[in-house]
């Protein structure tokens, strides 16, 4: 009897469910490895958990924005810009982003007064490099 009961508690399977052990600052920062590594659907996956485990952080939908934009999905990419703007407005790196993107797209007005914002409150290189070649396309089409 004792061999039987054994036994068949041997043969019952076990389904064991792990909750995520990563935090969202850990899945973004795996995203960002990846991303890195070019292996971008490996990075939207993670920077997708980041954002469902932490829905009002900024940075991981402006990393989703980065993937589309480098797939060439702009419409995504803006999505993507737009919406860690909503999670934190003063996100000066998406709207660095998201006024380059309006520039490739000929938003030129748009562009243009988004990377004069995200200027008033950071004033990185970066962002004047935008507006330079923002302002010489404005200037050579008139």
């Amino acid at each position: 009897m004792v061999f039987f009961l054994f036994i068949s508690g041997c043969s019952v399977p076990r389904i064991i469910v792990y909750e995520d052990p990563l935090s969202a600052e850990e899945h973004n920062d795996l995203g960002v490895a990846y991303e890195k590594k070019g292996k971008l659907q490996l990075a939207e996956k993670e920077y997708k958990k980041a954002a469902d485990k932490k829905p009002d952080w900024d940075v991981p939908y402006f990393n989703l924005g980065n993937v589309y934009f480098k797939k060439g999905d702009y419409s995504l990419a803006e999505k993507y810009y737009k919406k860690a703007l909503e999670k934190n407005p003063e996100n000066t790196d998406a709207m660095n982003n998201l006024a380059y993107l309006y520039f490739i797209k000929g938003r030129l007005s748009e562009a243009y007064r988004l990377i004069k914002k995200a200027i008033s409150i950071n004033h990185k290189t970066e962002y004047i490099q935008t507006m330079k070649e923002i302002e010489e396309k404005i200037y050579s089409s008139q």
